[in-house]
């Protein structure tokens, strides 16, 4: 039985799949180099939950850590498949790491946000004159990059609401714990199944996402 911690056949099958990967970018077939992507995106969730929680060690929460995670898989599967330009996993792992760092801090700071909010107005104390004057060039690019994040939060938050009732309901529990943050043997122990049946039910269900992915962008 394979262990979760080190799991070499998925190590394999995600090398497998990035050289196939890189082998239809070289051809320009988009269909296949979308079709190897996707099958990436499902190897690749345990490693980014990895790589979220190296970038904020512990400074978000269990709900923030998820939401990072998260938002890391939708700018992995939707940006990253046009911006990678590597051949190898190490340098799609290094890739990942400043894109897991920005959006942790995102979370951190919308979340810092979210607290400050619920206290006094910050526009207390600001004079007419002030809030007149245009605001700096760094406030309106900031202003613009919540934006982004929020809406991209808000389509995968719709889009989930959307999918998850769609898929077969064994495989939709072990998204849902996978969701929220469990790991593979905590999803096995929940399911009172084996990790090699667990990962058979993430892995198909995060293939049944992707084929619903493609029916809500459409």
């Amino acid at each position: 039985m394979l262990e979760p911690s080190d799991p070499p056949s998925v190590g394999r099958h995600e090398d497998e799949h990035l050289r196939r990967f890189v082998a239809a970018r070289r051809r320009g077939d988009a269909g296949e180099m979308r079709r190897w992507w996707e099958e990436l995106v499902i190897d690749f969730y345990d490693r980014m939950d990895g790589l979220a929680y190296a970038a904020h060690r512990g400074r978000l929460d269990a709900g923030e850590h998820e939401q990072a995670v998260q938002l890391c898989m939708v700018r992995f599967s939707n940006k990253l498949i046009t911006t990678f330009k590597g051949t190898s996993m190490g340098e799609l792992v290094n890739a990942c790491k400043p894109l897991a760092r920005g959006i942790c801090i995102d979370v951190q700071r919308s979340a810092m946000r979210e607290h400050r909010n619920a206290g006094p107005s910050l526009d207390a104390g600001w004079t007419a004159a002030d809030e007149d004057r245009p605001a700096p060039r760094w406030e309106a690019d900031e202003a613009m990059r919540r934006f982004e994040r929020d809406e991209e939060r808000a389509e995968a938050r719709d889009f989930l609401g959307w999918a998850l009732p769609q898929v077969k309901a064994e495989r939709r529990r072990a998204l849902e714990l996978t969701i929220r943050g469990a790991a593979l043997p905590e999803i096995a122990q929940e399911l009172g199944i084996s990790k090699d049946n667990a990962y058979q039910r993430r892995c198909r269900g995060m293939k049944d996402l992707t084929t619903l992915k493609g029916r809500y962008d459409a």
